[in-house]
C-alpha cells in the first residue's frame, strides 16, 4: 500500500482502573473526514499486544504499514494484516487504538473500560474534530464481543454514541450456555472466571433487545463451535429488532481467517475491505 502521512499520538489517557491509567493511541490522517473508528485491541480478553506504530525518536512515531505488524517485537506477522488501520486512515478515518485492563480484571471490568473510551471520545469529539454521530467501533473475537457489547449499552439519555460496529469472528452471544458445553474456557480464558450472573449480564443476547447500530460480522465456518454459534444467533437475532445486519461467511477458514494450510492474505483482504466498505456507508457524512 502507497505510504501516507499519519499523525501517531501515543498513550493518552481515557480513564483509570484502580489508579492504573488507561490509555488508547490515537491515529490522525493526513485529510480527516470528521468520522472515527474505535479498534478494541483484545484478544483472548488480552488487551495491548498488538501495536500499529514504532518510536522514531522520543517524540515521534511512525505508522506501521500492514505488512510490518509485529506481536510482542516477533518478526512481522502476515496474518495481522487484517487488523491494519492502513485503509480506515486513507480513506480518512481517525482511529483510536483502545486498550482496557487485563486480568486479574474480568470480562464487566472490560467492557467498563471500552464503555468509558466511548464516552470519552464522544464528549472530547470537538477536541478530536470529530462529528460525534459519526462514530464506529471495531474489534475481533473477544474484542469483537466487546465492540459489540460496548455499541450496544453505551448511550446516555437514549442517544447512542456508536454510529456502527465491525466485527470479526466475535464471542460471547451467551457466555454461559458456551462454559456449559466447554468448560475449559474459563481456564484458558481467566477473565471468563466470573459468576454466571456477570456472564449472563454481559452476553450479547442480553443486550439487544432494544435495539442498536448496524452491526458486521464477518467469520470463518470452521471456527470455533462457540465462535460460530455466536456469530449465528447475531445473524439470525439482530434482524428481529430492526438491527441492519450483515453477515460475510469465509468458507473453509477458522479462527482469525486461518485455513488448513495456514493464512492466505486474500482471506484478510476481503475482511478489510468489506470492513472499510461498511464504515464508509454508516458513517457517510
Amino acid at each position: 500500500m502507497k505510504k501516507f502521512a499519519v499523525t501517531v499520538h501515543p498513550d493518552r489517557i481515557y480513564g483509570e482502573r484502580d489508579g492504573n491509567r488507561l490509555t488508547f493511541d490515537h491515529y490522525e490522517p493526513q485529510q480527516p473526514n470528521g468520522a472515527a473508528i474505535l479498534f478494541v485491541n483484545s484478544g483472548g480478553f488480552e488487551s495491548g499486544k498488538l501495536i500499529q506504530y514504532a518510536k522514531v525518536s522520543p517524540t515521534s512515531c511512525r505508522f506501521l504499514e500492514s505488512d510490518e505488524l509485529t506481536v510482542a517485537g516477533s518478526d512481522p506477522i502476515p496474518m495481522l494484516a487484517q487488523f491494519s488501520f492502513a485503509g480506515l486512515l486513507t480513506a480518512g478515518f481517525t482511529v483510536f487504538d483502545v486498550r482496557h485492563s487485563n486480568t486479574p480484571y474480568t470480562v464487566d471490568d472490560m467492557l467498563d473500560d471500552v464503555c468509558s473510551a466511548v464516552v470519552h471520545i464522544h464528549e472530547l469529539s470537538d477536541t478530536y474534530h470529530l462529528n460525534p454521530t459519526r462514530i464506529g467501533v471495531f474489534g475481533a473475537s473477544s474484542g469483537g464481543h466487546l465492540a459489540l457489547a460496548a455499541g450496544l449499552t453505551a448511550k446516555q439519555s437514549g442517544q447512542r454514541f456508536i454510529t456502527a460496529i465491525a466485527t470479526y469472528y466475535p464471542a460471547g452471544f451467551d457466555f454461559p450456555a458456551d462454559i456449559e458445553v466447554f468448560p475449559q474456557l474459563k481456564d484458558g480464558l481467566p477473565a471468563l472466571a466470573v459468576e454466571d450472573g456477570i456472564l449472563n449480564a454481559v452476553s450479547i443476547k442480553n443486550l439487544y433487545a432494544a435495539g442498536g447500530p448496524p452491526t458486521l460480522v464477518i467469520y470463518g465456518d470452521l471456527d470455533f463451535p462457540f465462535i460460530v454459534n455466536s456469530c449465528l444467533s447475531i445473524c439470525s437475532e439482530f434482524p428481529k429488532v430492526g438491527i441492519e445486519t450483515k453477515c460475510i461467511i469465509v468458507e473453509g477458514a477458522a479462527h482469525e481467517f486461518m485455513r488448513e494450510d495456514g493464512y492466505h492474505p486474500e482471506d484478510g483482504r476481503r475482511a478489510q475491505a468489506e470492513l472499510l466498505q461498511w464504515f464508509q456507508q454508516q458513517l457517510s457524512s
